[in-house]
């Protein structure tokens, strides 16, 4: 399991929570299933789920084990090729220079299949959250590992919403998160500073680490 694991998404989407809804990280249960966060004190629940295919999950495992280990371009493109050899990477890596790119895709890209794939979460955690414990406040925190999401999109991803057993949902596309809110029409957008996403990403690494050593 890479570093990027199960407990680091859970970490991070707790930590912008608390900072978007100015709430302490403390009064939230250290561990907890159905859902994932959960406090007693609030009476919030929230389930954390990443709106990606199993192959775009393959392709950031890959850059995660080739990028920022020192290598150069060429390294890293020889690297990816070699570790390959099943042929279970089905997308396309480039390099100019010595920069890398890696796409789950080959050819052009669709970006709706981001807003696809959120709805498609949505609504199975939908189905899945009958099972869980309930709060006054039933949330779903989704990580889309994008920023292509727009609002062209938000009439798909509202209309999930609405559908849904949750009353509180929120989108990570990296620098933005979405934010709605039962019955509403609209998404929120809050826009996350770098310092931001650089504090939270390296405290839920810390936490994430420490949780699967113990």
């Amino acid at each position: 399991m890479g570093k990027y694991n199960k407990h680091y998404f859970e970490k991070y989407a707790l930590l912008s929570i608390c900072h978007l809804f100015n709430i302490h990280i403390e009064d939230f249960e250290k561990k907890s299933e159905r859902p994932d966060l959960q406090s007693e004190a609030l009476s919030i629940g929230v389930e954390v789920v990443r709106a990606i295919t199993k192959h775009d999950g393959l392709t950031y495992s890959i850059a995660d084990d080739n990028f920022g280990r020192g290598l150069s371009g060429e390294e890293i493109v020889a690297s990816i090729k070699k570790n390959n050899n099943k042929g279970k990477f089905k997308g396309s890596v480039y390099r100019v220079g010595d920069v890398v790119g890696i796409s789950s895709e080959e050819g052009m890209y669709d970006s709706s299949k981001h807003r696809n794939l959120v709805s498609e979460k949505i609504k199975e955690k939908s189905q899945l959250s009958k099972g869980y414990r309930h709060y006054r406040t039933n949330g779903l925190y989704c990580f889309t590992h994008t920023s292509l999401i727009n609002e062209t999109d938000y009439p798909y991803i509202i209309e999930s919403c609405k559908g849904s057993s949750f009353n509180l949902i929120l989108i990570d596309c990296i620098d933005t998160i979405l934010q709605w809110n039962a019955p509403s029409d609209n998404l929120v957008k809050h826009k996350i500073s770098e310092k931001n996403m650089h504090k939270w990403d390296q405290l839920a690494l810390r936490q994430s680490e420490g949780e699967m050593n113990i």
